[in-house]
This record gives structure tokens, C-alpha cells and sequence, in this order.
């Protein structure tokens, strides 16, 4: 016998506001440590910021499909910035943006909440990236 997904929900009970924002809050944080954990591997503050670029661009492909190059525009737009006349450092970027676009491709197949919260976390990250390579006094 087959249930349908409508007869599943009816035999769940719901969820309260407590507990959705109990669980939203735990995947973020779980999403924040991976992310954290992730960018220790980096070289630079820009290669991280690259390869957090390639993550969301296709997690925004995966839910706004393929013609949405927002992300991938701003990496062109940072590496022509970071790595002007350098082409072993653009080479440096471009491996850590699809690095992270397939690190995501292998995690997410379809567009749902789960990919909604690591567009939040990774989004925070790449504003805290973002500023720190305005910073004057960095080293490159």
C-alpha cells in the first residue's frame, strides 16, 4: 500500500515556531563551522573569497538555473582586481571557484531550504572576506 505525501504530512505533527527556528538555527551554525573549517585550507583571503564565490554561484544556478552568472561575474570582476597581470595567481582563483562549485554540486543536487541556509552562511562569509581585502593595511 502507498501512502501519499499529503497523507505524511497530515500523520506529522507540525512543527512549532520554537522548533523551526531551533533547527534553522543549528544549520546555520552547522553550515558556518563546515565554511569556517573549509576556508583554513586557504592560501589567501582572496582564494577563499574566490572559491566562496564559485559555492554560491551554484547554488544560484541550481535555483535560478543556468543562465544566472551573477556570482560568476562578481569573481571575474574580483580577480581582475587581485590578480591583474598575474596569471599564475588567476589560475590560483579560478581552481578555488570551481572548487567550490563542485564541493556544492556534490552536496546539493536540487534547490530546497537546506540550500536557501548555506547561501546565507556563505553570502556572511564572503561580506567578511569581502571586507577584509579592503582592508589597507592587509598583506597580499
Amino acid at each position: 500500500m502507498q501512502i501519499s505525501y499529503a497523507q505524511d504530512a497530515q500523520d506529522t505533527p507540525a512543527k512549532t515556531e520554537k522548533q523551526l527556528r531551533e533547527e534553522a538555527l543549528k544549520a546555520r551554525e552547522a553550515a558556518e563551522l563546515r565554511i569556517e573549517a573549509d576556508m583554513q585550507n586557504m592560501t589567501n583571503i582572496a582564494e577563499a573569497l574566490s572559491k566562496n564565490l564559485g559555492q554560491i554561484h551554484y547554488l544560484r544556478t541550481l535555483c535560478f538555473g543556468t543562465n544566472d552568472q551573477k556570482w560568476r561575474n562578481y569573481a571575474s570582476d574580483m580577480m581582475d582586481v587581485e590578480a591583474a597581470n598575474d596569471s599564475a595567481r588567476r589560475s590560483q582563483f579560478i581552481r578555488a571557484f570551481n572548487a567550490g562549485y563542485y564541493q556544492e554540486q556534490d552536496r546539493h543536487s536540487q534547490c530546497s531550504a537546506s540550500v536557501g541556509v548555506d547561501v546565507a552562511a556563505l553570502a556572511e562569509n564572503s561580506r567578511n572576506l569581502a571586507a577584509m581585502l579592503g582592508d589597507p593595511f592587509r598583506q597580499r
